[in-house]
């Protein structure tokens, strides 16, 4: 008879946790009040509020530039940030990654200046490395065909000598990228002049 007893004391807890489950499952499906909010009259219209945009370029007497120019501008500021980051240990790769967008005779001068980086920084010395941020390119002389077209980018220069005890010097510099049309009528870049910013 103790069996029996203790067994239907189990059947009656495991009922009481079987309606407790299903009730806490169960539970979002009824809610115990309705809340919801008061209805709104037919008549009643939402308000609208103005809308101001803001200025158009336009608005602002800036034009945007046409397509080709605007590849143009992103290739100066790309090609301002390849050749103007680098290190000892790859050789100022930059230099090579970006001949294919340079004149015959502006590829020479970044060949030579490439070889006075790795000089002055040879692979076997300490690490050097340098890294250009653009901050911002300006079209200085753009239009569209043109025999040439000059971008102004201005950039944020970081060294780093590679001696902990040293800081990282930054400095600020503009680049003028000069881009002289070919006879296919692609442009390529004939010069680069650097200019030191004072803040």
């Amino acid at each position: 008879m103790e069996k029996r007893n203790k067994l239907i004391i189990l059947i009656f807890f495991a009922a009481i946790i079987l309606a407790t489950g299903l009730y806490i499952l169960l539970k979002p499906f009824f809610p115990s009040t309705t809340e919801q909010p008061p209805e709104l009259p037919e008549q009643v219209l939402p308000v609208q509020t103005p809308v101001t945009l803001p200025p158009t370029r336009e608005e602002n007497n800036v034009t945007a530039l046409p397509q080709d120019l605007k590849e143009l501008q992103d290739l100066a500021s790309a090609f301002v940030a390849r050749i103007g980051s680098g290190s000892s240990g790859s050789g100022f790769q930059g230099y090579d990654d970006v001949l294919i967008n340079a004149t015959p005779k502006f590829q020479a001068q970044l060949l030579d200046e490439q070889a006075a980086m790795q000089k002055a920084h040879p692979a076997a010395g300490p690490m050097f490395g340098i890294t250009t941020r653009v901050i911002s390119n300006k079209a200085s002389s753009v239009v569209s065909g043109a025999a040439s077209v000059t971008f102004v980018v201005s950039v944020q220069q970081a060294e780093d000598a590679g001696n902990p005890g040293a800081p990282t010097a930054v400095k600020y510099k503009e680049a003028t990228i000069v881009f002289q049309k070919q006879s296919d009528g692609t442009y390529l870049i004939n010069d680069v002049t650097w200019k030191d910013l004072e803040l």
